[in-house]
Parts: structure tokens; sequence; C-alpha cells
């Protein structure tokens, strides 16, 4: 049987790190993002319900190996788990897109402005060639799955579709961005480091648009 003195301090400590691990993942908003994975629900869930049986088993004197074994499985999936889910991933800024928009086959209108701590301005480009040639040059582009963030936005770029709801933003960093919205009935949504040259940056920055100032 467990020992009577180490089965009160699980009973008493249980509890209480249940309520501080809640209190910390709440405090950080990790599980407040409009983007947040199914997979980190479904984590945190298992975690609490092993802790709670943990607890029962404790609470009803279950025998040691039981009580034991859970507790270290406890202490050696989680980290793995956590892992798993959260792993980086690489892709391509083609990929990251819709089938078909990288090609600017299912756009009609690329508006681009800036963003935070640059003079304001703004270009529509309407060309398909055009459209495309800027697409086309950053599709290569190597892609990492991140939820760090990147320290400031320089670029907003809007992929306009002819359907109603086919919108795209792109805001674009020094090295990194963001993804999100739909084209062609296909949802997109993802945060990115750069990996490598940010070409997508070099067309904006480089090439020759016609740029109105606010």
């Amino acid at each position: 049987m467990v020992n009577e003195r180490l089965r009160k301090a699980w009973l008493i400590s249980l509890p209480i790190i249940a309520v501080a691990t809640l209190i910390i993942v709440g405090s950080s908003g990790a599980y407040f993002k409009d983007d947040l994975e199914i997979g980190n629900v479904a984590l945190l869930m298992g975690l609490i319900g092993a802790a709670v049986l943990v607890f029962l088993s404790l609470l009803f004197r279950k025998k040691v190996g039981l009580v034991t074994g859970i507790v270290l499985c406890f202490i050696i999936l989680t980290p793995v788990l956590f892992y798993l889910i959260n792993k980086p991933t690489t892709t391509t800024f083609g990929e990251a897109l819709p089938d078909h928009t990288n090609a600017a086959q299912m756009v009609t209108e690329i508006r681009i402005h800036t963003e935070m701590g640059k003079p304001f301005k703004t270009v529509t480009l309407e060309n398909p060639e055009e459209m495309q040639s800027m697409l086309q040059t950053a599709s290569d582009m190597t892609l990492v799955t991140s939820d760090e963030g990147y320290s400031r936005h320089l670029y907003s770029i809007w992929l306009e579709g002819d359907s109603y709801g086919d919108e795209i933003q792109i805001v674009v960093g020094k090295d990194g961005l963001r993804i999100w919205g739909s084209m062609g009935g296909e949802n997109v949504e993802g945060e990115y480091k750069i990996e490598g040259e940010n070409r997508l940056l070099q067309v904006i920055e480089n090439g020759e648009f016609e740029w109105e100032k606010g």
C-alpha cells in the first residue's frame, strides 16, 4: 500500500500543482488564441485527467504500483507529447498559400501597404503578369512554423479573389511572416520564420511599383 505520509503529501500537492498549471497557462494567454490547435486542448485535458486519476487513486488507496506507474507516465510523456504536437515543420511560401494562388490564377488584385514604423504608402497591382511575377519570385522561400512572433511588421499584403470571401492577408516582417484568410474555399493560417533570404520583402522594396503616399 502507499505510504500514508506520502499519500497525504500527494493529496495536498496534486491539486496545488493542477491549479498552478492552469493559472500559468491562463495568464500566458496560450489557450485563448484564435488559431489554437485542437491537439493542445486535448493535451491539456489529458494532463488534467491524469492528475485527477492519480488523485483518486491515492484518495481511495490503490496499490502503489498503479499510482507510481501513472505518475511516471505523467512525468515522462508530457514533454514528449508537447514536442510532438508543437514541433516546427518546414514548408515554402508557395506551399503555404492555397493551390494556384502563388501563380495568381485566383488573384484579381494585390494591395500592399506599409506597417508600423514606416511612412505610409500603398500600391495596388492588377496586372496578372506583375502579380504572378511577385508571387512566383517568393514561392520557393523556405518557411518554418513558429509561434514566437517577430519584432516588427513592415508590410501588409492583401490578395483579393473574384468571389465573396476570397481574401488572404500576409503580414511581412524582416525575418518572418503571418498568413491567414481564404481563397477558392481553402482556409489558410500560419505564422512562420523565414530561413535564408526574405525574397518577398526584397520584391516589395526593390520592385518598380507606383506607390501612393499617404
